[in-house]
């Protein structure tokens, strides 16, 4: 919901610009022999990266002993194959500028400046701050829920959602963790689970959306709705992982998620004339301007700041609008509890 909502109707930019390998840069015969020239010798020109532990004697080359790097240089996302892609990348863009020639993407992405060693320091940033947001969004419902709504009588909470939402939470949270650390160093693992992480949050996002519309508040019918739902979601990230990294699936099943969220959600406000019913509709009005930011895309700014890093500026407010009517949908179902129990 809220800001990912966005991410999933826009999915097809996402995943078409994100993760492509053809692009017009990496399809340039000068970078392709740049990037082969890395690959067996560890060096892009006159840089070279000591970590590739590449022979210097003029011995064949193992692919083997070029993967495996020490422990400490693979938890600071130091890749071999990652720091020849970004040298080889600004160099033929320093080439390209000279003749007067745009930015081109490489690999699906824009040529970004890297800063300490962040290969989109914005885009981290925002991410950063989307997870800030949610975090503190779940912590003032958790005060809410069980110091200010909490029945006298009962050590339970009145209201009959806060373990959705508390599970949403965690997601959304863990979601934008890995956004974060997928900006910091797009390499294979932390593009799966950046996109696991997201379809997570996407299934059950939808299924908070049924049942919160439609007031399921019995387990047992809860388990009925929620089980197809999330064995569809489970299936699709272990396709995803272990099967084919298929960004077109992928796409047409985060577009009819998305749909199907803001359908439920946009319909459940007019009906039923929820009186935070503005802040739903800020959210998804607001997500919608914000959708062209990804349908405008543009080169990074000076190298830093592109359409997509926009985007994620955008959801940081949006964030903290939809935990304002979560919070509020609480207190209004404690309090309509409260008048049917007197």
């Amino acid at each position: 919901m809220t800001d990912r909502y966005w991410i999933t109707f826009v999915v097809v930019l996402f995943c078409l610009v994100g993760a492509f390998d053809a692009s017009a840069g990496d399809a340039d015969p000068l970078y392709r022999a740049c990037f082969g020239q890395c690959k067996e010798t560890g060096c892009a020109g006159e840089t070279c990266f000591p970590h590739c532990k590449i022979p210097l004697n003029g011995s064949s080359f193992d692919a083997s002993s070029f993967l495996k790097e020490p422990l400490y240089l693979w938890l600071k996302q130091v890749n071999c194959l990652s720091d020849c892609q970004y040298h080889c990348m600004v160099q033929r863009e320093k080439e390209r500028a000279t003749n007067g020639f745009g930015p081109v993407k490489y690999h699906g992405k824009w040529p970004f400046k890297r800063v300490l060693g962040l290969q989109e320091p914005v885009s981290v940033a925002f991410s950063a701050l989307n997870l800030a947001m949610h975090l503190h969004g779940w912590l003032s419902f958790f005060t809410l829920i069980y110091y200010k709504l909490q029945s006298n009588d009962d050590e339970n909470t009145c209201y009959n959602y806060s373990s959705l939402w508390h599970i949403y939470a965690f997601l959304s949270i863990n979601s934008w963790l890995w956004s974060a650390i997928f900006h910091g160093r797009d390499v294979d693992l932390t593009e799966k689970l950046d996109y696991s992480s997201a379809v997570a949050l996407l299934g059950f996002s939808l299924i908070v959306s049924i049942l919160r519309s439609f007031s399921v508040k019995n387990e047992a019918t809860r388990v009925l709705v929620a089980a197809p739902l999330l064995a569809f979601t489970v299936t699709h990230i272990l396709y995803l992982n272990n099967y084919q990294m298929d960004y077109g699936w992928n796409m047409k099943v985060c577009v009819v998620i998305a749909i199907s969220q803001l359908l439920i959600w946009s319909i459940w406000a007019g009906i039923s004339r929820h009186p935070s019913r503005w802040k739903l509709w800020t959210v998804v009005i607001g997500g919608g301007l914000a959708m062209l930011l990804e349908i405008y895309d543009f080169p990074p700014y000076q190298g830093l700041v592109d359409a997509h890093a926009l985007w994620h500026a955008t959801t940081i407010p949006l964030t903290y609008i939809w935990w304002s009517f979560i919070k509020d949908d609480a207190k209004i179902g404690t309090s309509n509890l409260s008048k049917k129990d007197e």
